[in-house]
């Protein structure tokens, strides 16, 4: 009761903080800022290959973009909502939590819960924008059938982010300054190694390797597969299969939606056990560090 109590408490600063709320979503802004504005254009005539392809090219990018920008919603929206870690120790806050009957393992527990949730709403929140987005540059929504298989990644895919961001978090003091730069990097650098604001196939091949080992761009591809796959039926029907072919290729070992290390193709189980054991890891790693730093 009382780890509700205090994770509730962390929910209310974080969304009672207008700034904190924006700042957390600044990469996910700018990722779709960059593509309205300049990058939309550009990938749509890299796939356009034919006749047949031209009135799709547009919808299956938007879907490619949007796809990348939820999963990276996770690890921004976690970050900003532990900063609360950082700003109790600052302000000698945690010194009253610490004479109180909550147990400290508690306290941890209520600052990873209230990231986690509040990561899951925001990605959602997100998908939701995008929708509205891709109907209004003539696109569909996404299929209901489809739907709980994609919440289902967003759980997954945030469980982990929350993770790695905990587990980031445990590594500062008591420097809201430190913290505050570090989240600068973290958001700016999010975009590029997850293939966002430049296809994979843009990268050098060490780059490349670097993405792919990152294990929160494998709630990415997850993502794409579910929101590309029904656009790509309606765009290949009628389009020769060897044209379909090679634009299906490009949009694999280009854009990033299938993954392969050497030849091998990395799955979708292996995507989500990916994304299962670190978010599991890093959330006990997390803990353990949080829970020293706060004796």
């Amino acid at each position: 009761q009382r780890m509700r109590a205090f994770a509730k408490r962390n929910l209310k600063l974080y969304f009672r903080d207008k700034s904190a709320v924006f700042f957390s979503l600044l990469a996910v802004i700018i990722s779709i800022g960059l593509y309205v504005l300049f990058l939309g254009d550009v990938y749509t005539k890299e796939i356009s290959g034919n006749d047949g392809m031209t009135g799709y090219a547009r919808e299956i990018m938007d879907n490619w973009v949007m796809a990348g920008t939820i999963a990276a919603a996770g690890i921004t929206v976690s970050l900003g909502v532990l900063g609360t870690v950082i700003e109790d120790r600052a302000r000698k806050i945690t010194k009253d939590f610490y004479v109180s009957p909550m147990k400290r393992s508690a306290m941890t527990a209520g600052y990873i819960i209230c990231a986690y949730v509040v990561s899951v709403f925001m990605t959602m929140f997100t998908f939701l924008l995008s929708q509205m987005y891709m109907k209004l540059d003539g696109g569909s929504f996404l299929a209901a059938e489809r739907i709980p298989k994609l919440l289902g990644v967003l759980l997954i895919t945030d469980f982990a982010a929350t993770g790695m961001m905990a587990f980031f978090v445990s590594l500062f003091q008591s420097s809201l300054q430190a913290y505050s730069s570090a989240s600068t990097v973290v958001g700016t650098l999010v975009g590029f190694i997850m293939g966002i604001y430049l296809p994979i196939g843009m990268y050098p091949s060490f780059v490349q390797w670097i993405i792919k080992c990152f294990p929160i761009s494998h709630g990415a591809v997850l993502l794409r597969k579910i929101m590309m796959e029904e656009v790509m039926e309606r765009a290949f029907t009628g389009v020769p299969p060897e044209i379909a072919e090679e634009i299906l290729k490009q949009l694999e070992s280009h854009f990033g939606v299938t993954y392969y290390f050497g030849d091998t193709v990395i799955s979708e189980g292996v995507s989500v056990l990916v994304l299962l054991v670190t978010g599991t890891v890093f959330m006990v790693l997390a803990s353990i560090n949080l829970s020293k730093k706060q004796k």
